[in-house]
């Protein structure tokens, strides 16, 4: 081998001390060149890639910009309101020729062109609707709902009470009239057969259909205890349990608190009856008569 060969061009034996001085250098050195060469060139296409599209990439937002942005909106310009023009009258304009017309009118010159009277064109009315209170309407002319007066007393003819017994309890009986005739110093009485059970009734007739509110009644035999039924009827049905009656309201101990005088309220009195009934079942406190001083029906 030459002074400068490294390697046997013959049996290719390398020159003493060259394989031990640098083992794989020279391989070592290609590879990372190798490998330096292909890191340039891919960051060269890289960069010309990038280069290459950012024009594109450029002008691609106005595009989109000009998609989104909805037009510019001009207000429409204030304009003058027609009413000053319309309220207004003009006459047309007189035409070059027209025919000649006869109006039937007097003082009318006959041959002369008449020229149509223009009719002007009625503005809008935008007056506010009147809001004052018609006459006779005034604010002191309210009408307003009578109070009401109360239960008022019934006027019923002196034989209106009759004695209602539809099971022969009676013994014995006083004038039904008594009951009626505004005398404190009188009063009906009964007696019944049975000293524990009465079972006899006071019947009013009422003279039409009234409604029945209040029962002021007096009585000096307190204590005694009774049902109020009312009905519809002219004639007083045969029994008390008869469908016909109405049962309105029971008392007990009556006239025992106010020394033998009661009032007893029924109702507003909307219902109408033709006659009510006092039916005694209980007799009083200090025996089995029972009397009633007075008797008053309010409606």
């Amino acid at each position: 081998m030459q002074a400068e060969q490294d390697w046997c061009l013959t049996c290719g034996t390398a020159a003493p001390g060259r394989l031990g001085e640098r083992p794989g250098w020279r391989a070592a050195s290609t590879v990372i060149a190798l490998t330096l060469l292909l890191v340039l060139g891919a960051v060269g296409a890289g960069y010309a890639a990038l280069t290459g599209d950012s024009p594109k990439k450029a002008a691609a937002p106005p595009q989109t910009q000009a998609q989104v942005t909805p037009p510019a909106v001009t207000p429409p310009a204030a304009t003058t309101p027609p009413a000053a023009t319309e309220a207004t009258p003009t006459t047309p304009a007189k035409p070059k020729k027209l025919p000649k017309v006869k109006t039937p009118s007097a003082g009318s010159t006959q041959g002369s062109p008449v020229t149509p009277t223009p009719t002007p064109t009625p503005t809008p009315s935008t007056s506010t609707p009147s809001t004052s209170t018609p006459a006779g309407t005034g604010t002191g002319t309210t009408p307003t709902t009578p109070a009401d007066p109360g239960p008022q007393a019934i006027d019923l003819n002196g034989d209106a009470g009759t004695i209602y017994d539809p099971y022969g309890r009676v013994k014995a009986s006083g004038e039904t009239t008594r009951a009626l005739d505004g005398d404190a110093t009188t009063s009906w009485y009964v007696d019944p057969k049975d000293a524990q059970q009465v079972a006899v009734g006071y019947a009013v007739d009422l003279g039409k259909l009234q409604g029945i509110r209040e029962i002021q009644l007096e009585t000096p035999t307190a204590g005694f205890r009774m049902e109020i039924y009312a009905t519809d009827e002219t004639e007083l049905p045969p029994d008390i349990l008869d469908t016909r009656w109405s049962h309105i309201k029971d008392v007990s101990d009556v006239g025992a608190k106010h020394d033998g005088k009661q009032t007893i309220v029924l109702g507003a009195g909307s219902t109408k009856y033709r006659n009510v009934l006092l039916w005694f079942t209980q007799p009083p406190t200090d025996g089995p008569r029972l009397r009633l001083t007075e008797l008053k029906l309010l409606g």
